[in-house]
């Protein structure tokens, strides 16, 4: 029985979304919460009314727009107040991220590009791990990429116009409302609606209707976002330039420096090799290279004009273009030889990364489930939170203390937080618990000579110390 190449890709296609989920969900847990996760941990909490939760957000996470806590918030209403399952939020918005590359590709190219898209965009162990992490930036990806989509499906004149243009509007301005970088992506498409319309006399007035209504809906739910956003003479994120230079951000998407520096290569060999389809023939490609120009140009624009805020994670969405241009331009080649050789290479290195990546994975945040569980074997049940962070940063100790005594661990069950401030006089012993991120620290009791201390045990970011009453 023959079987149409359309089904084997189809099948093809699946199998490699399905690795991708798997390998998101088969560490979801390999790490805790750091302190952004536990931030949005704590703005998210269901018992909260709405306007308790938009003064929490305020006070603790107002770099960052509310959607994503909303929605995660909504979320842990349904299924329960626990970090661990407050996981599956960024896990949901990966796979779904990871399902829709090969659709987006195959709008630009309508051949089998899209499947490459699709398994490196799996194999990506930036997305992985971000689909992983309690931050708005799985989200960032996800609308971002249908964001793109029914930009490219409105450019190819594709049926049901106005269902499409919808379905444009509100995924744009979800997007924008999700992260204020996803606008980079607005600024690219009437940069290339422009280009389009001098280069190829593509019609201009319904796309800058489009954006004039996304534009205005954006304002309506953001204004007073914007507004505070622009107040700040200094962000909280310092210019990371080093890494900017250092292959614009590649190796962090990638993996490592040989990985990032391999797929910067590739792209700008397949652009400069394939200029022509890019700059002079009509098609979706010069978009996606105005994409990639804007998202580093705005922002470092921004940062020398007001102050620097440049981060990777960012400009997530910019895997979008540079994964569809790189599969798309590759078999765009007239040399087959140099067309399957640069597939092979490519498939084989990202693989060769996938792997060490997953099993060989390094904790990078903080241990506590392993300080609980030294704690849950000792005979002290006690732990008093010393939490000290930035001191503008008045709401660190109530997110951690927030975090562990809702964990939902079988270690914590019988286990008693103290604030280190409000320590009972008739604590006979406890184990003191330092969170201190990114300063050097003692892990001590300070200006209290009633307690002896016995030892310490160091995890990674994490410190305690066992004190007992003289």
């Amino acid at each position: 029985m023959h079987i149409p190449k359309s089904v084997i890709h189809s099948i093809i296609y699946l199998i490699f979304v399905s690795v991708g989920i798997f390998t998101i969900l088969y560490q979801i847990h390999f790490d805790d919460l750091w302190f952004d996760e536990m931030n949005s941990f704590y703005v998210a909490d269901p018992s909260l009314t709405f306007d308790e939760t938009q003064l929490r957000h305020k006070e603790s996470d107002w770099h960052n727009p509310i959607l994503f806590n909303f929605i995660l918030k909504h979320y842990l209403n349904f299924v329960g107040y626990d970090p661990l399952l407050a996981r599956y939020v960024p896990f949901i918005f990966g796979s779904l991220s990871l399902f829709m590359f090969g659709l987006i590709s195959y709008q630009v190219k309508k051949d089998n590009s899209f499947l490459l898209t699709t398994l490196l965009a799996c194999l990506s162990i930036y997305i992985i791990k971000y689909s992983q992490e309690l931050r708005p930036y799985s989200l960032l990806l996800f609308l971002s990429i249908l964001n793109i989509f029914f930009y490219i499906k409105l450019l190819n004149n594709s049926s049901r116009k106005v269902l499409n243009s919808i379905f444009f509007i509100i995924f744009s301005v979800l997007n924008y409302s999700t992260h204020p970088f996803g606008l980079i992506i607005l600024f690219s498409q009437i940069v290339h609606s422009f280009c389009n319309y001098l280069l190829n006399k593509e019609t201009l007035k319904f796309f800058l209707f489009l954006y004039l209504i996304i534009v205005i809906f954006y304002l309506f739910f953001n204004y007073n976002y914007i507004l505070f956003q622009i107040s700040f003479e200094n962000y909280m994120l310092s210019h990371d330039i080093k890494n900017i230079f250092d292959g614009f951000y590649f190796p962090r998407f990638f993996g490592s420096k040989i990985m990032g520096y391999f797929y910067l290569f590739l792209l700008t060999f397949l652009i400069c090799k394939n200029y022509k389809l890019i700059f002079i023939k009509k098609n979706t490609y010069l978009f996606f290279f105005i994409l990639i120009i804007f998202s580093y140009i705005i922002p470092l624009v921004y940062g020398i004009l007001k102050t620097p805020v440049l981060q990777d994670r960012y400009i997530i969405f910019i895997l979008i273009p540079v994964l569809v241009l790189i599969s798309c331009l590759i078999n765009e080649l007239s040399n087959k030889r140099i067309k399957n050789i640069l597939i092979i290479f490519t498939v084989l290195l990202t693989l060769s990364n996938h792997y060490i990546e997953i099993f060989e994975r390094l904790k990078t945040k903080p241990e506590f489930s392993n300080f609980l569980r030294d704690v849950q074997k000792s005979k002290t049940k006690n732990v008093v939170l010393l939490i000290e962070t930035d001191p503008s940063y008045l709401v660190g100790a109530n997110l951690v203390f927030n975090y562990l005594k809702n964990i939902n661990f079988e270690i914590n069950n019988n286990l008693t937080f103290y604030k280190y401030n409000k320590i009972p006089k008739e604590l006979k012993n406890f184990w003191l618990f330092c969170y201190k991120p990114n300063l050097d620290y003692d892990c001590k009791i300070k200006h209290n000579t009633n307690y002896k201390h016995l030892k310490t045990k160091k995890y990674l970011q994490v410190d305690s110390s066992l004190y007992m009453l003289k």
